[in-house]
């Protein structure tokens, strides 16, 4: 990976602004910890990388003729506040540890063995079925704060983790 540097900053503050796609301009640059908030990324293929930290609110990831995927990649304390998962979308077997999801949209991203240890997920829309969450990790009281409220009693029987 190539380093993230003051002319790439520069750029890809113009093309948010601009709200045009920044996708070729990150293609295999470091962007662990930076500040993509309000980004069009239509695609993006990242393997067994280190992508902490980096800030994706507001943005929005993927598009209907391109594929998103974070694979196997720590992702912990992102922030994905208001993003908009698009097309097809993968962040699996990736550690997600602390990360934000308030609010996003994530009904198409597939997230199979995916570690989402202490996120949140407040307001967040998401598809939970088996072919997109198989062996996922979510937070212990996901489901508890969920139901909090309805008059429906349900019994959650933990795993192992």
């Amino acid at each position: 990976m190539l380093p993230y540097t003051n002319e790439i900053d520069k750029k890809v503050k113009m093309y948010i602004k601009n709200k045009k796609d920044i996708s070729d301009l990150i293609a295999n640059i470091d962007i662990k910890g930076i500040n993509l908030s309000g980004a069009i990324i239509k695609y993006l293929n990242r393997l067994k990388c280190d992508l902490r930290g980096i800030d994706f609110s507001h943005c929005i990831l993927g598009s209907d003729d391109k594929v998103f995927s974070i694979i196997q990649c720590d992702i912990s304390n992102c922030n994905f506040n208001y993003t908009k998962f698009i097309g097809a979308t993968f962040l699996r077997s990736c550690k997600a540890h602390n990360c934000n999801f308030k609010n996003a949209d994530c009904s198409k991203v597939s997230y199979e063995h995916t570690d989402f240890t202490d996120s949140d997920f407040c307001g967040i829309t998401l598809t939970l079925e088996t072919n997109r969450g198989l062996g996922c990790i979510m937070p212990k009281n996901l489901f508890s704060n969920l139901m909090n409220g309805w008059s429906t009693n349900f019994k959650i029987v933990e795993g192992d983790k």
